[in-house]
């Protein structure tokens, strides 16, 4: 668990200093999560965070489209995803991971719009979509592409 929560913050901050110490925990236990039966599982899903290159989906709107927007974003499960739905007046530096600060609010094409969602896959945002398939071709590209 030490090394999920060490990951999700190196995901919110890009600080490789997260990273580097959820390497050195998973290090620690490579050797022995077999002996810890069901729990040794989160070990599992431990390496799954730390492999594949976190996901997250901002969502900015409100109203109906907003909610299809945040229920294709929710569609599929997958460890290394988290999503947010913040409203246009929250769609601010202060409200976001430190990753995304200086990208989401600054953003072209996501003023005037009833909902928009940005998907952002290892530091890097991909252009914002305004339709719900949009949305999950989009994330199904993003969670699908190999860690680099």
């Amino acid at each position: 668990m030490a090394a999920i929560a060490l990951l999700r913050m190196h995901a919110y901050t890009n600080d490789e200093s997260y990273r580097d110490k959820a390497e050195q925990t998973m290090d620690v236990f490579a050797g022995m999560a077999e002996q810890y039966g069901i729990f040794g599982a989160t070990y599992g899903i431990a390496s799954v965070h730390f492999s594949q290159p976190h996901t997250q989906v901002v969502i900015i709107g409100s109203g109906k489209e907003a909610e299809r927007m945040l229920a294709a974003a929710a569609a599929g499960f997958a460890f290394n995803k988290a999503m947010i739905k913040l409203t246009p007046n929250e769609a601010v530096a202060q409200n976001l991971p430190l990753a995304l600060a200086a990208t989401i609010p600054s953003l072209p094409g996501i003023q005037g719009k009833t909902a928009t969602a940005v998907v952002c896959s290892g530091f890097h945002c991909q252009p914002p979509v305004s339709e719900p398939e949009q949305l999950t071709r989009t994330l199904r590209d993003a969670l699908t592409r190999p860690a680099a």
